[in-house]
């Protein structure tokens, strides 16, 4: 049988959120765990829960990147005020102190890698393909160029002559100092 792969234009959001849903595990781990809604969260996050106990906020937007940003930390804020409420349900263990927020959008803006680098979060950039009729999602995790690059180089330093060139004067400027 063969294998027929192509790019696929990004599917509605009731699709996407499935795609999200059935391929947790390899996003954040084997034996990843979706939570039911909190709150009032927005539609495009949800919470899972790792095997390592890990507590995790999902933002998604096959549209807009931005939004999916503002949407996901707005939710983890609000997750990180039911953790007590979460841990009495019995619904994430002790050991889940905090939340990371993970964002997949199809494009990176300008700035994820800083803000991967710098907060809780981490960010992903998703593909659609579609193989033999089947509709899936492909993700890249954000790359860190490395430290070093990052930092821009000193310029190079010539060292200056000790002595000033001696300005060279005209005959008529020599005749005038000298009359002086």
């Amino acid at each position: 049988m063969s294998l027929r792969i192509r790019t696929a234009a990004p599917p509605d959001a009731t699709r996407l959120r499935q795609l999200i849903l059935d391929s947790l595990p390899h996003l954040i781990g084997a034996e990843a765990q979706a939570l039911p809604s909190a709150g009032g969260l927005p539609d495009d996050t949800l919470m899972a829960v790792g095997a390592d106990h890990r507590l995790w906020v999902v933002s998604f937007s096959a549209i807009d990147a931005g939004a999916a940003l503002l949407d996901g930390l707005a939710a983890r804020r609000e997750i990180r005020a039911l953790l007590p409420w979460l841990r009495q349900a019995g619904l994430i263990s002790n050991l889940a102190t905090d939340c990371t927020l993970l964002i997949l959008t199809p494009t990176l803006p300008t700035g994820a890698v800083e803000l991967c680098r710098k907060g809780d979060l981490e960010w992903q950039q998703m593909r659609f393909l579609e193989v033999n009729g089947e509709i899936g999602i492909l993700t890249e995790p954000c790359e860190f160029p490395p430290a070093t690059a990052a930092r821009p180089q000193p310029a190079e330093l010539k060292p200056l002559d000790r002595e000033p060139p001696k300005p060279t004067l005209t005959p008529e400027e020599e005749a005038f100092f000298q009359r002086l």
